[in-house]
């Protein structure tokens, strides 16, 4: 691990979002390397800081509920009819909600706030505890027909192998409000996440290579398909990996 790429994951390391292979060679680094220690001491001071001095905000109870309602769906329990007057001021407000989330409709969320998604995504699938495959095989015989009646489009999965990236399997997702299928795959213990879902428009676009949250990110779009690989590799071989991919 060079000190540049530990000081592009160090923010991702503090909050705990890396993989342990990774994190296990950021650790043999700072053994050797005093400079990008002492800037792992600094990060971690400034997060305690802010933890003690920063202001606290108690969530309102309404919000809480609502929360609560969205994630716990199975634990609401049904509600008496409400009185006519308060009926009228829900379905007046009902109609209002309606026409806001028709407007946000009608506004895709932009490019960015889509990668947000797929950072976050990719993040929560390497937790411990979390599901990084919903199937999991090597051979994309298998993992392909699997999607067959559960995604909308049909996914890319290709063999890669003896470039050196073994396929893991594939799961469903979601990249902010669209359906998205993930195929994983993994290069000497670190996984790569390849996200699809449908583009806004069928047009393609070139391949191109980002740094997110300190993960290197590809992107490009094909056939009505919207691409992004993201892996805590080093960026040569996530590009090399998304060329392999996108290829016709």
């Amino acid at each position: 691990m060079s000190c540049a790429r530990t000081r592009q994951v160090l923010d991702a390391y503090i909050d705990g979002e890396l993989d342990p292979a990774t994190v296990a060679e950021i650790d043999v680094h700072f053994v050797s390397c005093s400079v990008c220690a002492g800037l792992r001491e600094e990060r971690r001071a400034l997060s305690a800081q802010i933890r003690a001095e920063a202001p606290y905000y108690r969530v309102p109870e309404r919000v809480r509920l609502a929360l609560g309602r969205r994630l716990h769906p199975e634990k609401v329990r049904p509600r008496r009819a409400p009185a006519w007057s308060l009926a009228g001021a829900l379905a007046a407000a009902g109609a209002a909600a309606g026409l806001l989330v028709g407007v946000w409709l009608g506004h895709p969320p932009a490019e960015d706030l889509l990668l947000d998604e797929v950072v976050a995504s990719h993040v929560a699938s390497l937790t411990p505890g979390s599901k990084l495959v919903d199937v999991g095989s090597s051979d994309r015989h298998a993992v392909k027909p699997w999607f067959a009646g559960r995604s909308e489009f049909a996914p890319l999965v290709r063999d890669l192998s003896k470039d050196g990236f073994e396929l893991v399997g594939g799961r469903l997702d979601r990249v902010g409000d669209r359906q998205a299928a993930a195929v994983v795959y993994r290069i000497r213990n670190h996984y790569v996440n390849l996200f699809m879902w449908r583009a806004p428009s069928g047009m393609g676009e070139p391949m191109t290579v980002t740094q997110a949250r300190g993960f290197p990110l590809a992107t490009w779009s094909a056939a009505g398909i919207r691409y992004a690989a993201i892996s805590d590799v080093q960026q040569s071989d996530l590009e090399r990996f998304a060329r392999l991919a996108s290829e016709p």
